[in-house]
């Protein structure tokens, strides 16, 4: 077992590596392959917005949510990847809905329900 998690009813359940895996195959989302420098992912949480805009040496200058809330200008960090909230983490992902997003300064968004890619090109 990976970890236990409540589900809306309360009740308990155990996620399995084998669910995860099921789960990862059928995932939709942007994938860090479709991202280009100067595209940007909006990511709609259950609680926040975050605007990711790919730098060219791969990291990203993220506004929204947490970040908003303790700098004042973009953060560049790096996406980690997308998570199930426990420890194991799909990396092809930038965003993935139904999952949650881990930066690399450790933050992690709450679960995505929309997952959005604007190439550079169409941004100002």
């Amino acid at each position: 077992m990976i970890r236990q998690a409540n589900n809306r009813s309360g009740e308990t359940r155990a996620h399995s590596l084998t669910a995860l895996t099921e789960h990862a195959a059928k995932a939709n989302g942007v994938r860090r392959e479709d991202m280009r420098p100067g595209d940007m992912v909006v990511l709609y949480t259950s609680n926040s917005v975050y605007r990711a805009r790919q730098l060219p040496d791969g990291r990203f200058a993220v506004t929204g949510g947490w970040f908003d809330k303790h700098y004042s200008a973009e953060f560049v960090t790096s996406i980690t990847g997308c998570t199930w909230g426990g420890k194991c983490i799909n990396r092809q992902f930038v965003g993935s809905c139904g999952m949650r997003v881990e930066f690399g300064n450790r933050v992690i968004t709450s679960v995505l329900q929309r997952v959005v890619r604007i190439p550079g090109s169409m941004l100002n």
